[in-house]
């Protein structure tokens, strides 16, 4: 096995080890022990992971079994069999690597390093906040071994080289977010909580479920570089023929993207599955920075970027819609948020959205940078708001703050660093992924009303922009009434105090949410992740007789230029050209908009907001905002009378079918029985 596979793989199976020492031996080690295993164990993996790196950046290329690996000459793929199923292909399919076995495997590329390096240090510094944030708790032990569980669900979901892979730890994921939701399971918001995660990631599994079938039944292979090689021309909106003769329709080609895309929708919370993730105020702080930073939301994006060249036209369309709803939805609602969890939970959905967005319009360097910058300001925003939380004495109601910068300053000064990339705000690590996916909006926006489409695809560049300034003033708006002006609790800023045990992982997340988006080389690294995947592709290629040989691998031809690849095309280059400089001309400046609006309605607390909502208007639109425009009950009872429905249906059959025809037929043969005793 190639050094950097071998070197993850540990990376992998650190946190899994240490999810089973602490899980039989956790209340012998005690509190602190227990936590600072977990954490040396992560921090064990972030060390793998940088010796991966270095390994794989070296100058000169790897070999493994005749291909070449590292930075943009090919990836490792190790495929593994697992399961015997007898069949070795399906009629007309393609042979599996593994002949009568369903495969699981490894893939090593560019993307995978970014991913795992990005994992392993939010949740580094996850598990050292956790350690100040949870000392005082009876399941402390208990806590660290589900994080540690959840890093290497996470982590193996990266590593994974095929579809069931990436399945099962999906599965996984959902089983840590239940544990981790349900944490303090006395309380029984935590328990609802936990039940609609579960209710969510069961629709999410059951649409994949329903796409990995569809492509097993045609193909009967699930490794995703196979699945690339063959079905890489769905982006041409076509009929793609297997090599045995099988046409796979664009029709069921588009099905099977928005099924896999349904399992994307619930483990990132997009519309309209994103009623869960607001859901999770009621689990620990700490968690919910991995959750929504680094691991269970972060886990669809990536799944998307992955399957982005198995994607028809029409299936990027409906997820590029999803995403454009999502974004501006959550971020209306997150304006009015007057619960600090809930509001940084709407926060992000609503950048999550933006990534959904950014690669269904085919920004897909775009939407990973996103991913990778949003992961460092997202962490902080959490635990900063963590630490407001621990030391206000569990309070999470936004009225109660005000002037918590005096007895917070450390708190106070990384929070703002947070609000600011966040918002948009020139050399911090969000201005520069936004700023890519917001020129490639206005690219995808000018191409589509070139060519004639409906006008309403100049949408997708005006809204996600509008909602870049909503974004800006509800988290100033955030930050103002945490920080600025006076106490409107003055026992709550009295008992508040900063703890030196936080001021480390917030420094260092604040440092990477400052440089993570112009010092980190990240667009590079992704650039040469689809060189890899173009060269392993090639390799695929001329190894069957099927293809004709090709220079360029097809699945990431509507992938917009991002300045990091050459592009021939002069039409197109024009229209991003023309995109950058609209783009310049609205979001430029725009970010002060919000911010200027915040301070200016937000300068002496609640007063404004007072005399506004003495309209009725005003105050019936803020009520229908505040209970999340009254989605949640909608979806839920929606979903829960369907679920009521469909065990009602399953209960008679029980009853009248499955238990029933039985026992009519017992009571046949019983009369019958009578019947031939009494004519003897």
């Amino acid at each position: 096995m190639p050094t950097p596979a071998l070197l993850l793989l540990i990376a992998t199976l650190l946190p899994l080890g240490g999810f089973g020492l602490l899980l039989f031996a956790g209340k012998r080690f005690g509190n602190p022990i227990a936590g600072w295993v977990a954490t040396v164990l992560i921090f064990a993996s972030l060390l793998c992971t940088l010796a991966a790196t270095i390994v794989w950046l070296q100058a000169e290329p790897g070999h493994y079994q005749g291909s070449e690996w590292g930075d943009g000459t090919g990836p490792i793929n190790i495929p593994m069999k697992w399961l015997p199923i007898g069949l070795t292909a399906a009629p007309g399919g393609i042979s599996q690597d593994h002949a009568g076995y369903l495969d699981l495997g490894i893939y090593v590329d560019s993307l995978t390093l970014v991913m795992f390096a990005m994992i392993t240090l939010v949740a580094v510094l996850v598990h050292i906040f956790s350690i100040g944030c949870m000392v005082d708790d009876a399941r402390f032990e208990r806590f660290f071994a589900y994080l540690s569980l959840l890093c290497f669900s996470m982590l193996a979901l990266v590593l994974g080289g095929t579809l069931l892979h990436v399945f099962l730890c999906f599965g996984l994921l959902g089983l840590c977010s239940y544990l981790l939701i349900a944490f303090w399971d006395e309380s029984r918001d935590a328990g609802a909580a936990a039940l609609k995660a579960v209710l969510v990631n069961g629709i999410g599994n059951a649409g994949f479920l329903i796409g990995l079938g569809v492509l097993f039944y045609h193909m009967g292979n699930a490794s995703l570089p196979d699945l690339w090689t063959y079905l890489g021309s769905a982006g041409y909106g076509h009929s793609v023929v297997l090599p045995g003769g099988v046409e796979f329709g664009a029709r069921l080609l588009t099905f099977a993207g928005i099924a896999f895309f349904l399992g994307a929708m619930a483990n990132s919370a997009q519309f309209p599955l994103q009623f869960w993730l607001p859901g999770t105020r009621a689990a620990p702080m700490p968690f919910n920075a991995l959750l929504q930073a680094a691991t269970t939301v972060a886990a669809g994006v990536y799944f998307v970027a992955r399957i982005f060249p198995l994607l028809t036209p029409n299936a990027k369309l409906f997820i590029a819609i999803v995403g454009l709803i999502t974004l501006t939805m959550a971020a209306v609602v997150a304006t009015v948020q007057s619960n600090l969890k809930r509001l940084l939970a709407y926060a992000a959905v609503s950048q999550v959205g933006y990534m959904m967005l950014a690669l269904g319009i085919g920004s897909w360097i775009g939407g990973l940078f996103h991913l990778i910058t949003y992961a460092f300001f997202m962490a902080l925003l959490i635990l900063a708001a963590g630490s407001v939380i621990y030391a206000a004495g569990d309070e999470q109601d936004l009225t109660r703050f005000g002037g918590l910068w005096r007895k917070m300053p450390m708190t106070a000064i990384t929070f703002g660093i947070a609000v600011l990339a966040i918002a948009g705000m020139p050399y911090l690590s969000g201005r520069s992924s936004m700023t890519m996916i917001l020129t490639h909006a206005a690219a995808f926006s000018a191409a589509a009303l070139r060519e004639g489409h409906n006008r309403a695809y100049a949408l997708f560049f005006v809204l996600p922009v509008a909602v870049s300034y909503l974004t800006a003033f509800y988290m100033v708006r955030c930050w103002m009434l945490i920080f600025w002006g006076k106490s409107r609790d003055p026992a709550l800023h009295d008992r508040a105090r900063e703890f030196s045990m936080m001021w480390g992982p917030l420094c260092v997340l604040a440092f990477l949410s400052i440089v993570s988006g112009r010092y980190l080389n990240l667009p590079p690294l992704l650039e040469s992740s689809i060189k890899e995947t173009q060269a392993i592709c090639r390799d695929n290629q001329m190894r069957d007789d099927f293809f004709e040989l090709r220079e360029d691998f097809p699945g990431f031809k509507f992938v917009w230029p991002t300045g990091f690849s050459s592009e021939n095309n002069n039409s197109l280059v024009a229209v991003v050209t023309t995109a950058a400089l609209v783009e310049r001309h609205w979001v430029h400046w725009g970010f002060l908009f919000g911010i200027a609006l915040a301070v200016l309605v937000y300068l002496r607390g609640y007063a404004t907001t007072r005399l506004l909502m003495r309209a009725p208007p005003v105050r019936w639109v803020y009520h229908w905002l505040l209970h999340g425009m009254y989605f949640d009950e909608l979806c839920l009872a929606v979903v829960a009378r369907a679920v009521r429905t469909l065990a009602s249906v399953c209960d008679w059959l029980d009853r009248k079918v499955v238990d029933g025809s039985p026992n009519r037929a017992g009571t046949l043969a019983r009369r019958a029985g009578r019947l031939a005793g009494l004519k003897r």
